[in-house]
């Protein structure tokens, strides 16, 4: 094989797509059935089997058939391809009745070349998938001892791809070296092509923005079919990605004969070099300490079918919460969020399928393997994706795999990036225990780890749930009293909440004595459902719908910076039920209190003994009595000049119901499915919502191209109950109503797309 050399005046660095000229999403028409014998249903993807309860007792499980008749009218000498991003789990795909491939394993890419069998005309596309149990796919584990659902369907985006007979494949872009002055970078790709498809001269270009580079290459006979491309790069002042700034470029490798592309691949780029030093985690040399969440990829009532904006949004509460990492626990997840933390800046740890299970089949331990393989060469051009769990999550694991899982690592991703193990072990980069795997008082505080550096993985829930229970999810002796845990509906008492704010407090705090820990991530973002249990996860720090909880505004407090945001929020709903020992979370140095415009207090940021080692503690004011009416924080600068606001007003009874759309300012996707949670408010007189869980709602939605997928009556949560609607790339209008019986309220919204 031979190698080409070439220099670059710029950096690249970035996820690719593979070489295609022509990328065509294929999402909807598709036909359903879940077993031949049943009607034909009309779907559109990401899809899944069966819109499931708000809480799961169990999932669907079975085999589906998916059909897609199309036309295709191929160029003579390119070839067409089907790109699956993820179908659950083992996949058989026929073209016009031929099998033309297969896959096993449900979270990760899959192509199948459909030019062999391809018409110009009338073609019907078969996928027949089965997500039955199998412990010889990851995570392997049974349903019903699972701590999530892994769920069913083509519940990913698929896409044609149209190629020619060059193809750029495995790129890779490593940051060498990077500074604010300058960057070294590593340049590997290969081109793949077929048989008298190269000529001389072949143009290989690379466009950043408006600059371009051509590379220039020597004759060359190679009976592999394949050319492999390697370089170094240097860049001066480069825009350097960080989760502060994460700068990304538009990037395009093209590859030209006789003036006529016959490759092309389009991505966005960044510029990172993250290291491990003795004293902490460093990113273009820089400290940073890593404040983070772990993230189910679930939504309510679809399961893992979740649309790319729906994807984003998820990514965008999770900046918003002012973290800066996020743990994809406990599988690979949807490309749509990985491209999200790249534009957000977000640093991901990236994670194979597998949680508290292991099979000693060669069959299972060469899967594992294979999903490492697929997920690096997926994922690796991320500049967000700096850690890899190549761990089987609390998992008993040979030393023999864990060597070899991360001998497969290093092989794919150089020194661009760490592996990530539970155990600790010397063959990881990172010890990534959870919280609760060590004792109480001082947990992983005095702990000095063999592996170059210690991660706190998972904290906040489980140590507080049942600290004696190890492992076992599903028996323990010592379960701690609802209002002393971590589990929490947004429909809990105030008192509830607070107390779960407080865990993650206290666990924040102690985690951050180690003087060898660079970071941690709490359990958990988002709600969900497991097998193991007929009730929802409720530690998430925002619910099941994605509305937030108390401990979101401490999050919010110690990560947010102060001179970029200052922030303040009171954590009380202020009626008669509250206590009058306020908690108020802000990042500013100083808060006033007012209680009906007159000062309560004036407090300046003080440690206590859960918050000695938090940037911005939590403060706590003491109001003589309970007084209906407004509190108002004010956060305040080093001159008592007021920075941040924030007010809650004792709620009345409930006089009006307002709906919203709740698009997180992303708007409605026109392009291809998209799932939006709406909101019915219930406000009093002033426009408070009024915390009540006493009543029903009954949504209904009217439209050509959108729809409910949620049950039509919900229930209110602390005065918010959310409908779940899904649109399929809306070109018309949607009029959605609310109607509440008991109150005699009702509301009506229109949405309309905009041109």
């Amino acid at each position: 094989m031979k190698i080409l050399l070439f220099s670059f005046i710029f950096f690249l660095f970035g996820s690719f797509s593979f070489g295609q000229l022509k990328r065509t999403l294929f999402f909807d028409n598709w036909e359903f059935q879940a077993k031949p014998s049943d009607p034909v249903s009309i779907v559109s993807l990401p899809h899944t089997p069966k819109l499931e309860p708000l809480v799961m007792n169990g999932q669907f499980i079975g085999e589906v058939i998916y059909r897609k008749r199309f036309d295709y009218q191929l160029q003579k000498g390119r070839r067409l391809l089907l790109h699956f991003e993820g179908a659950m789990h083992t996949a058989s795909v026929a073209l016009n009745g031929q099998i033309i491939g297969s896959h096993v394993g449900g979270y990760l890419p899959f192509e199948v070349d459909l030019s062999a069998e391809l018409r110009d005309s009338a073609n019907v596309l078969e996928v027949f998938l089965d997500n039955r149990e199998d412990p010889t796919i990851p995570p392997g584990k049974a349903i019903k001892e699972l701590d999530f659902y892994y769920h069913a369907g083509i519940y990913r985006n698929v896409w044609l791809e149209e190629v020619g007979g060059v193809q750029i494949q495995d790129p890779y872009f490593q940051t060498i070296a990077a500074n604010a002055s300058s960057a070294t970078i590593q340049l590997d790709f290969e081109l793949k092509y077929q048989p008298d498809w190269i000529r001389l001269p072949l143009q290989v270009e690379a466009r950043l923005g408006e600059l371009t580079v051509a590379l220039t290459n020597e004759s060359f006979i190679d009976s592999t079919n394949v050319i492999s491309y390697t370089g170094q790069i240097n860049l001066k002042t480069p825009q350097l990605w960080s989760p502060s700034d994460p700068n990304l470029y538009d990037l395009t490798i093209a590859v030209i004969y006789a003036q006529d592309t016959i490759a092309r691949q389009v991505s966005k780029v960044g510029i990172r070099k993250p290291e491990l030093r003795a004293d902490g985690f460093y990113l273009n040399g820089t400290k940073l300490f890593l404040n983070g969440t772990n993230r189910h990829q679930e939504y309510p009532y679809v399961g893992n079918a979740v649309p790319d904006n729906a994807q984003k949004r998820d990514a965008q509460l999770i900046k918003a919460a002012g973290f800066n990492f996020v743990r994809l626990s406990h599988y690979p997840q949807a490309p749509a969020f990985y491209e999200a933390c790249d534009e957000l800046g977000i640093i991901v740890m990236d994670v194979i399928p597998g949680w508290q299970y292991f099979n000693t089949s060669s069959i299972f331990t060469q899967r594992c393997k294979n999903d490492l393989y697929a997920l690096t060469f997926r994922d690796r051009n991320h500049p967000s994706v700096i850690f890899w769990e190549n761990s089987l999550n609390e998992t008993a694991m040979p030393e023999e795999f864990m060597l070899d899982m991360n001998l497969i690592l290093k092989a794919q991703i150089g020194s661009n990036g760490f592996s990530a193990g539970w155990l600790d072990h010397p063959s990881y980069d990172v010890f990534m225990p959870a919280r609760q795997h060590a004792k109480a008082p001082d947990y992983w505080a005095n702990y000095k780890p063999k592996a170059k550096a210690l991660f706190i993985a998972e904290y906040g829930d489980w140590e507080y749930y049942a600290q004696n229970a190890g492992f076992n999810q599903t028996q323990f002796a010592d379960l701690a009293p609802s209002e002393r845990n971590s589990r929490h509906l947004r429909a809990a008492s105030e008192q509830a909440l607070l107390q779960q704010a407080y865990n993650f407090q206290e666990a924040s705090n102690s985690n951050r004595k180690g003087a060898n820990s660079i970071g941690e991530a709490n359990w958990v973002c988002f709600d969900y459902n497991r097998g193991y249990s007929p009730d929802l996860e409720a530690s998430g720090i925002y619910d099941i719908t994605r509305l937030p909880k108390y401990a979101t505004d401490f999050y919010k407090s110690q990560c947010l910076s102060f001179s970029k945001q200052p922030y303040v929020s009171i954590a009380s709903r202020w009626d008669a039920n509250s206590s009058t020992t306020v908690t108020v979370y802000s990042n500013c140095p100083s808060v006033s209190l007012f209680l009906n415009d007159k000062q309560i207090a004036l407090q300046k940021q003080s440690k206590k003994a859960a918050s000695t080692h938090l940037t911005a503690p939590p403060y706590t004011f003491v109001i003589p009595q309970f007084e209906p009416g407004k509190l108002t924080a004010y956060g305040l600068d080093q001159r008592q000049i007021r920075v941040a606001a924030a007010q809650v007003q004792t709620p009345g009874k409930p006089t009006q119901v307002v709906l919203e759309l709740d698009t997180l300012n992303m708007g409605v996707d026109l392009q291809q499915a998209d799932l939006i949670f709406i909101r019915a408010k219930l406000l009093d007189a002033n426009g408070t919502v009024v915390p009540t869980n006493n009543y029903k709602a009954t949504f209904s939605c009217l439209a050509e191209d959108a729809g409910l997928v949620s049950p039509a009556i919900q229930l209110f949560e602390a005065g918010i109950a959310s409908a779940l609607l899904r649109t399929e790339a809306p070109k018309h209008p949607i009029q959605i109503k609310v109607s509440i019986p008991d109150l005699n309220l009702k509301e009506t919204l229109i949405w309309k797309p905009q041109p």
